[in-house]
């Protein structure tokens, strides 16, 4: 059995161990635990080397990993014809320049083609998906090779404020956990949070759990860890206390750190925040290494280039994935507006983000605000695998129309139900298929519409 097909079984054995057997395993170092100890211990060299590189030597790291996935891509179908229609050998490209000469791939391009036919039969790979803020949908296909890298650079990132793999975080993204308001998760160490329940319930039962436990570090979308710390200003000032006597910080991620948000984290527990850039299709993974709302790439993740954007006057932000050799991510036009900070040499070293994706809410019958985020997009509908848009319109406290633009036309009797997760929300929820997405004065499809 090849070693990284262990990790699955890993994780699921430590996921449900419970928390002072986590406790303790959470001092293993993760360079030292199975399957993805020796790939994580390669990417945290990598990081540091290339901090210490000359541009000569960054170029040709990027360009060796470039090259590895040319040979690679060139065994799926929507690649092989790609470059043959522009012309292109990638067995010529030798340089940052030959590179910026390959064709850029958009979401439309990719889902106008079968998924087989931008796939390859690797070993271990699983599908997923992805919506990004404007519920534009994209399955593909990741493989569990992708997880060493994504600790090692993301450890990376929260280690900025001063974290070790042995602080206890609270985590708030959409995952489903019924009547529970916390479920304690043993691999990362963490309780994930039931951002479908009612706060008050949560907060009471977030009491028991800080008796004898200190929770170091909040993370998640930032509009809702800020309702959280919001609830918990109005609600619980007790609580506000005894965090702001552990917490070390905040971890904002998947969605803009809108401003307001940030201030009000920071300002009820008194602590930093960080944000980062990434997304689903890991492609991307930038940080604020020096300063608030300015990210820095991380080009051992994968090579990250700007392209100007004439329709905005701004930058297209283009992404190269290292290491997805089952859905091939090559020149990615992720789709958002950036603005480059500082190119050195040609490669880019930090970006501002022009259009940011912004949390919005809508509310259950109680009135409890749930991040829209977690609820499309925390929650990996199956609904995406038919959808080209989903989009949510709310008039009503409780009641939700999901608006979904099919990929082709559906069949009579199409069960909504079927496609997506409706547990644990105290909400009604209607379904309407429209031959086009609803469009923004700008023209942009949003997530949620009025």
């Amino acid at each position: 059995m090849h070693i990284m097909a262990i990790i699955p079984r890993v994780k699921s054995l430590l996921q449900a161990v419970p928390r002072p057997l986590g406790t303790m395993l959470s001092y293993v170092p993760y360079r030292l635990r199975p399957g993805i100890g020796p790939p994580y211990a390669r990417y945290q060299r990598d990081i540091e080397i290339f901090e210490q590189l000359e541009s000569p030597q960054k170029k040709g790291f990027i360009v060796a990993k470039i090259q590895r996935l040319l040979r690679a891509a060139m065994r799926v179908p929507f690649y092989h014809r790609l470059y043959q229609a522009h012309g292109v050998c990638p067995e010529d490209v030798r340089s940052l320049v030959d590179i910026a000469n390959l064709p850029i791939v958009t979401k439309e391009m990719l889902k106008a083609v079968p998924l087989q036919e931008r796939s390859f039969p690797v070993r271990s790979r699983y599908l997923t998906n992805t919506g990004g803020s404007s519920g534009s949908p994209l399955s593909f296909y990741i493989t569990i090779s992708l997880i060493p890298s994504e600790w090692a650079h993301m450890h990376t990132i929260w280690s900025k404020l001063g974290y070790t793999q042995s602080m206890l975080k609270l985590v708030f993204a959409g995952r489903n956990l019924g009547n529970r308001s916390f479920l304690y998760d043993g691999l990362r160490h963490q309780y994930s949070v039931n951002v479908y329940k009612g706060l008050e319930s949560v907060l009471n039962d977030l009491r028991k759990i800080t008796r004898n436990t200190s929770i170091r570090y909040l993370h998640g979308y930032p509009s809702a860890v800020a309702e959280f710390a919001q609830g918990c200003e109005r609600f619980a000032p007790d609580l506000v206390d005894t965090l702001r006597q552990t917490l070390r910080g905040a971890f904002l991620g998947s969605e803009y750190p809108a401003q307001v948000y940030r201030h009000r984290i920071e300002s009820v527990f008194d602590i930093p925040t960080i944000s980062w850039y990434g997304h689903s299709e890991r492609a991307i993974l930038a940080w604020e290494k020096e300063g608030e709302f300015i990210y820095h790439p991380f080009q051992t993740y994968g090579y990250c280039e700007v392209v100007p954007n004439p329709d905005t006057g701004g930058w297209k932000l283009i992404g190269t994935s290292y290491e997805n050799f089952a859905s091939p991510f090559v020149r990615y036009d992720t789709g958002d507006d950036v603005e480059p900070v500082e190119i050195r040499d040609g490669i880019l070293i930090s970006f501002r983000v022009r259009s940011g994706r912004a949390g919005e809410f809508v509310r259950d019958r109680r009135g409890v605000k749930i991040s829209l985020t977690a609820l499309i997009f925390g929650r990996h509908h199956r609904i995406f695998e038919i959808a080209r848009f989903v989009q949510v319109r709310q008039e009503k406290d409780g009641e939700i129309l999901v608006i979904v633009t099919p990929q082709k036309p559906l069949t009579t009797g199409f069960v909504f139900a079927e496609w997506f997760d409706t547990t644990g929300l105290d909400m009604k929820i209607d379904f309407e298929i429209v031959d086009k997405p609803i469009l923004s004065t700008s023209g942009k499809v949003t997530l949620k519409v009025k």
